[in-house]
């Protein structure tokens, strides 16, 4: 299907096209054209502030402000019906003052936009570290603007893949300590994102581009594209800018893989969005592709220590629980734990979902129990507590056994424990292991002195095949501690 745009054409099919064309006309170029829109990222003109090239009829400059607010009506009406109902849209817009007092623009917008069947449902704070150093009576320098998130209607079914974005940013230096409290995947990110505003130059080799130099009133950033990109659309998607200025968006949104269409009246915008903005963007590329590539294996290395850590941390606070239960008098029983195994059963991710619930990993843990009159009591404890929060947020399949010390070595004999690794977690400390050990070296110290200096806190030593050390997270803290 083949769309005519004043003397140009856009073919349905291959879009990826930059076109100049007004916006408040979509509804005539678009007629009868089923929604195909994934995603429209944009930030529309200023009102009554630049003069976007001396372009007639252009929105914004020289209007009314009543006038101005209809024509975005109109614009973002045009664009509901030309999005899917899986769409998402987001708007850059920010505050001005006029006649000393302050237009709330992100405010007059959403409303029109909620007019028009757009629904609000986030605000960003983009903090754009550096802006033009001018001061006035009333207005500090403001470093910021809105980005306004909306979605089509009340369809639930819009894309938000918020774990593409999410960090292991800002930790706490207690974290390690309290891996429950974190998600595997990282932090879902706060609602205010730093991305300076480029400039001339700034990127990349410097290149010579004559005439068509690199130049706009408010360009994006690319990094800052790309994360709205990723958080809300697919490859092959079509991404849309119904204010395309030089088109950071539109190459962006080339150099990961998804359909591009933009619009915009001004022509010479149009020839630096080829002849500077995609080799600009190309030339950056690598180091973006660098930055995106480290956040995700950063996300991947904290997964498997948050897993690790959760694995070993379950059995110190379970006896700290019973321990706490008996001082409250709620169970009779006192702290008899000679030794825990946590052995971790390698699964697939297929037997990892259970029941639409997907696991990190299983975990067998063997509690070696010292006084064999109290064994049946202590198993009926032990699983009422696994079976109940916070244990079971760990996101563990969790199989419980406890045995006697008689039993200890016929059981160390059945699970082959020669045959793998195991390493010791001592005094308390779980987010390190103290050593590897041969098992029945380690049994030949139970009931001596030196077994007992392992305790710390009623907490008996823990045996593992999982292994962990401050070398799997210190690369983490490192950057956070540096940051701070």
């Amino acid at each position: 299907m083949v769309i005519k745009v004043n003397d140009q054409e856009i073919n349905m099919t291959l879009l990826n096209q930059y076109m100049n064309g007004n916006s408040k006309d979509l509804s005539t170029y678009f007629n009868g054209v089923e929604p195909f829109i994934d995603l429209i990222i944009t930030s529309p003109p200023y009102w009554d502030m630049k003069d976007y090239g001396g372009i007639e009829e252009q929105i914004g400059f020289k209007q009314n402000y009543e006038n101005y607010l209809n024509d975005i009506k109109t614009i973002f009406k045009a664009i509901y019906k030309l999005s899917k109902h899986t769409a998402t849209l987001y708007v850059n817009v920010d505050t001005m003052k006029r006649n000393g007092k302050l237009i709330r623009l992100p405010d007059d917008i959403a409303r029109v936009l909620e007019e028009v069947g757009w629904s609000h449902q986030d605000t960003i704070i983009w903090d754009k570290v550096k802006t033009l150093p001018w001061s006035r009576k009333g207005q500090t320098r403001n470093v910021f603007e809105y980005i306004l998130m909306f979605t089509k209607g009340d369809s639930k079914d819009y894309k938000y893949y918020v774990d593409r974005i999410k960090t292991v940013d800002d930790l706490m230096e207690w974290w390690v300590d309290y891996p429950e409290r974190y998600s595997p995947e990282g932090k879902v990110p706060a609602n205010i994102w730093q991305y300076v505003i480029p400039t001339q130059g700034s990127w990349g080799a410097k290149k010579d581009f004559g005439d068509e130099e690199f130049k706009h009133a408010c360009p994006f950033p690319p990094e800052l594209m790309a994360r709205l990109i990723l958080l809300s659309s697919d490859e092959n998607d079509v991404v849309f800018d119904p204010f395309a200025g030089t088109g950071i968006l539109l190459a962006t949104a080339k150099q990961l893989n998804r359909k591009f269409l933009g619009f915009d009246t001004n022509p010479e915008y149009k020839k630096v969005f080829e002849k500077v903005t995609i080799p600009l963007v190309e030339g950056d590329w690598l180091r973006i592709e660098e930055n995106l590539r480290e956040q995700d294996n950063k996300r991947k290395i904290f997964r498997e220590v948050i897993y690790k850590l959760r694995v070993l941390k379950v059995p110190k606070a379970l006896i700290k629980k019973t321990r706490n239960l008996h001082n409250k008098g709620k169970i009779n029983i006192k702290n008899n734990f000679l030794m825990v195994f946590a052995l971790e059963e390698k699964l697939n991710k297929a037997q990892l979902q259970v029941k639409n619930k997907e696991f990190l990993g299983k975990v067998n843990y063997i509690f070696v129990w010292e006084d064999n009159n109290t064994i049946a009591q202590a198993t009926e404890i032990i699983n009422d507590i696994l079976a109940k929060s916070p244990f079971t947020k760990y996101g563990l399949l969790i199989q419980p056994l406890v045995i006697s010390k008689d039993e200890l070595r016929s059981f160390v004999n059945d699970v082959n424990m020669l045959d793998f690794p195991l390493y010791s977690y001592t005094r308390g400390r779980t987010n390190s292991f103290s050593q590897e050990i041969n098992i029945r070296s380690f049994m030949k110290l139970i009931g001596t002195t030196t077994y007992y200096q392992f305790y710390d806190n009623d907490i008996p030593p823990i045996i593992s095949n999982i292994k962990i050390d401050a070398e799997d997270y210190e690369e983490i803290e490192r950057i956070e501690y540096q940051k701070r």
